[in-house]
C-alpha cells in the first residue's frame, strides 16, 4: 500500500484521516490546529513538521485545504511541497480550487517528475462523490486512495476538468437554495405555512431554512469563495451565467451580514431583510 500525506484536517480533512487510518494505510498529517493534528495522531497518524516533510514521508499525498491561496501556500517555498517531490509522487488537490491553479501545479509537479491530480468533491445522500482531472497515469496511481474515500469516483477528464465540474455543480447547488429561500419566505408573506412545500408538496427544501440558527462550519463563506471562481472563469471564456451572477450576489450580501461560521441556508437572511412585512422576525 503506498504510503499517504494529508494536509489539512478541517471538517473532510478529518473524515480523510479517520477513513484512510480505518484502511490501515500509513498516514502523515499536516494542519495549522495543533488539536487537529493530535486527533489524528491520537488514531494511529503521524506528525509532520511542514509540506516538505509530508511530501518526504509520502508517495501520494492528499491536499484537503479551502482554495487557490492555500495550495499555493503550501506548494511554495523552501518547505513546501514542490521542493521535495521526487519523481513517481502523486500530489491530489481535493478542494475547490481555481481550474488555473491546478493546471500551473500540475505542470509544475511534471518538472519534478511527479503526478498531479484535481479531485474535488462534493456531498449526495449516499456519500461524497469525486470527480477526478489528470492523465490516466495518474488517476490508476491514486484510485483505491480516491475510492476509500468516496462512494463514487470518476476520471472525468485533464488537469482542471474535475475542478470546472465541481464550480458548475455548486452553482447549481446555490441557485436551487436560493429559490428555495426566497419560496420559503413568500410563503410566509402571504401567510402560508412554508413547511407545506416540503411536507405537502415535497420539495427537497433543507430543514435549516425554517429556522434561524445556520451556525456551523463556515460553509456560506466557502460557497460565497467557490461561486467567486465560477464567476472568473466565465469572464474568460466570456460565458453568460446571470443566473450564478445573481446568486453570487445574493451570497456575498448574506455573508457580509451573517456570521463567518453560518452554513449556505443562512442566505435566507437576504429575502428577509427584503421583506420586512415577513413573519420571520
Amino acid at each position: 500500500m503506498p504510503r499517504l500525506g494529508l494536509i489539512g484536517l478541517g471538517n473532510i480533512g478529518k473524515f480523510y484521516a479517520e477513513r484512510l487510518l480505518q484502511h490501515d494505510y500509513a498516514l502523515t498529517v499536516l494542519d495549522l490546529d495543533p488539536a487537529r493534528v493530535a486527533y489524528a495522531t491520537g488514531l494511529g497518524a503521524e506528525p509532520a513538521a511542514d509540506p516538505g516533510d509530508v511530501a518526504r514521508r509520502a508517495d501520494i499525498v492528499i491536499l484537503s485545504l479551502p482554495g487557490s491561496h492555500a495550495v499555493e501556500q503550501v506548494m511554495e517555498g523552501p518547505t513546501g511541497l514542490l521542493a521535495h517531490l521526487q519523481p513517481g509522487q502523486v500530489v491530489i488537490d481535493t478542494g475547490t480550487s481555481r481550474p488555473d491553479t491546478d493546471i500551473h501545479y500540475a505542470a509544475r509537479c511534471r518538472e519534478r517528475g511527479a503526478g498531479f491530480l484535481d479531485a474535488p468533491l462534493t456531498y449526495r445522500r449516499q456519500g461524497q462523490i469525486i470527480m477526478a482531472g489528470g492523465s490516466a497515469e495518474d488517476y490508476a496511481q491514486a484510485e483505491a486512495v480516491l475510492t476509500c474515500l468516496s462512494y463514487k469516483v470518476r476520471h472525468v477528464g485533464q488537469v482542471g476538468e474535475g475542478q470546472v465540474l465541481k464550480l458548475i455543480n455548486q452553482a447549481i447547488l446555490a441557485g436551487r437554495l436560493a429559490v428555495y429561500a426566497e419560496a420559503v419566505e413568500l410563503a410566509k408573506v402571504h401567510h402560508v405555512d412554508p413547511r407545506l412545500l416540503k411536507d405537502y408538496l415535497e420539495f427537497d427544501i433543507p430543514e435549516d431554512l425554517f429556522g434561524d440558527d445556520f451556525t456551523g462550519g463556515g460553509h456560506l463563506a466557502l460557497h460565497y469563495k467557490d461561486l467567486g471562481y465560477l464567476l472568473e472563469m466565465a469572464h474568460a471564456s466570456a460565458a453568460q451565467i446571470p443566473i450564478s451572477s445573481l446568486v453570487h450576489e445574493i451570497f456575498k450580501t448574506s455573508k457580509l451580514y451573517g456570521a463567518a461560521n453560518w452554513k449556505q441556508p443562512g442566505i435566507i437572511t437576504y429575502w428577509r431583510r427584503l421583506n420586512p412585512n415577513s413573519d420571520a422576525d
